[in-house]
């Protein structure tokens, strides 16, 4: 059997005319993840087995003086072999990997499969090379979805070995990508703990001779401290594992009914979970129900939309063509480019309820820049959530909009002005402060015209006409002038 010049990631499946059908498996299965597909990884090509090869010499027979072509095949493919590995090896491995992938997949883990290759390779010596070059690029590939979490979230900095350390698995992952930036500061306190616990630990160990009782004290807490931080590690991350029996049990049921008749309020999932389930003892009232889909709902992708549940996947970022588009339209409609009394540009959209938060995670994970404010309340007695995508920096303001300009039509002229501001930054004298000043006007013009228009003129002292004769000014020309 020879494998021929297969390489992970080509289009074409992998040969599967062999003794092992599950290595063939795993081996197609492989070339369709999202990192070989993005050609993200070059993989190493397989070569033939190490016995039984083309071109072997049979017992009983004399070795030919020359090379067979054969054997220069397999010399050929053996030198391919070794170079793609060195390639894979130094390469600096970038992009999006699915958290997740293997289990979908394969109905296991990444760890699993590999448990399963080497069982495989006790039985098909003959094959060993093959088989230990797919377990390198199912760790590799593992490996990298990992390491493509992590680095998505800047918080994590200082923390990686840590969270490594805390046993990452597959749905430990998900929850990570997915919830990760807003349960931030519990995972971080896990994190911390885990740190201080540790350092205890390593600091006993480096004492010779007998524990005296206050380091023995000292060593069963630290040990205590690192039990705890990874309950509080996974806790946070999986909510709903602090769930009882039946508040599990309809979860489930919620789920299939809204998968099944659509979107719900509480008290019509509530009536067909106790018709379905035939009792209504123990079944959670009509307002704790809906405490239970508000508070676990998202890891159950259950949310409220308009007084009513639904079950949705919003995954925008793989759905949306030009993410800067559906962002210009979010910024027309519910955000904001503004000018503050210091001079600060600010930019930011706003959104309530479930869904709205939806829309801002996305959008945040999209765009790549901004800072998210969750869950806040708008005031006292306010029953809806508020979220914020906002904008600070001058590096994310620019992003923001100069990769918005193109599609914004109510707010094209405060980013225009917003732009030229941040331009200017940076340069002094009277002619720069006058136009930052013109600029800081011309925004709050376009915000505040059709309702503070005269309001605007006479706080100001001057006409519309002059109003527009800023709008009008060449920022090159300014420049040119400073100059």
């Amino acid at each position: 059997m020879t494998w021929g010049s297969n390489i992970i990631g080509d289009d074409y499946d992998a040969y599967t005319d062999e003794l092992d059908a599950d290595r063939a498996w795993v081996i197609k299965q492989l070339q369709q993840h999202p990192l070989f597909k993005a050609g993200e990884i070059a993989a190493p090509a397989f070569g033939t087995p190490t016995g039984g090869a083309e071109g072997a010499v049979a017992p009983g027979q004399s070795a030919a003086v020359t090379e067979t072509p054969q054997e220069k095949e397999r010399k050929k493919r053996e030198k391919e072999r070794t170079e793609q590995q060195t390639l894979l090896d130094q390469q600096v491995l970038a992009g999006s990997a699915v958290p997740g992938w293997f289990q979908d997949t394969f109905g296991k883990s990444a760890v699993d499969i590999v448990k399963d290759l080497r069982m495989k390779r006790r039985i098909h010596k003959d094959y060993r090379q093959d088989i230990d070059d797919a377990i390198s690029i199912v760790r590799l590939v593992k490996a990298q979805e990992i390491d493509n979490v992590l680095s998505s979230m800047e918080w994590l900095d200082g923390h990686l070995y840590t969270v490594k350390s805390l046993n990452l698995k597959d749905k430990d992952l998900k929850a990570l990508a997915r919830y990760g930036d807003i349960r931030k500061v519990s995972l971080l306190q896990a994190c911390t703990q885990w740190e201080t616990a540790n350092e205890t630990i390593t600091k006993l160990s480096q004492i010779t001779g007998d524990f005296d009782e206050e380091q023995m004290r000292l060593w069963s807490d630290a040990q205590q401290l690192k039990k705890d931080a990874r309950q509080m590690w996974r806790h946070t991350l999986h909510q709903s594992e602090k769930l009882t029996k039946l508040e599990l049990l309809c979860m489930e049921k919620a789920c299939n009914l809204l998968d099944y008749h659509g979107p719900m309020d509480s008290r019509a999932i509530l009536n067909h979970i106790s018709e379905k389930d035939g009792r209504n003892k123990g079944m959670p009232s009509v307002q704790k129900l809906g405490a239970l889909l508000k508070t676990y709902g998202p890891e159950y992708d259950i949310y409220k939309h308009y007084n009513r549940w639904e079950r949705q996947t919003l995954d925008y970022p793989s759905l949306l063509k030009d993410p800067w588009a559906y962002a210009a339209g979010f910024l027309d409609a519910d955000g904001y480019v503004t000018i503050s009394k210091n001079g600060e540009p600010r930019a930011g959209m706003v959104a309530t309820g479930a869904r709205g938060r939806i829309h801002c995670e996305n959008l945040h994970e999209m765009l790549g820049c901004g800072i998210l404010a969750l869950d806040l309340k708008v005031h006292k007695n306010s029953k809806r959530s508020q979220h914020r995508l906002q904008f600070y920096s001058k590096s994310d303001i620019t992003k923001l909009l100069e990769g918005t300009m193109p599609h914004l039509r109510l707010k094209k002229s405060q980013a225009g002005y917003v732009l030229e501001h941040l331009n200017l930054r940076g340069k002094d004298g009277d002619i720069i402060t006058k136009r930052r000043d013109e600029l800081y006007r011309l925004v709050k013009w376009e915000n505040w015209k059709d309702v503070q228009a005269e309001e605007l003129l006479n706080e100001w002292n001057v006409d519309e006409q002059e109003v527009l004769s800023w709008a009008e000014r060449d920022p090159d020309m300014i420049l040119t002038e400073v100059v």
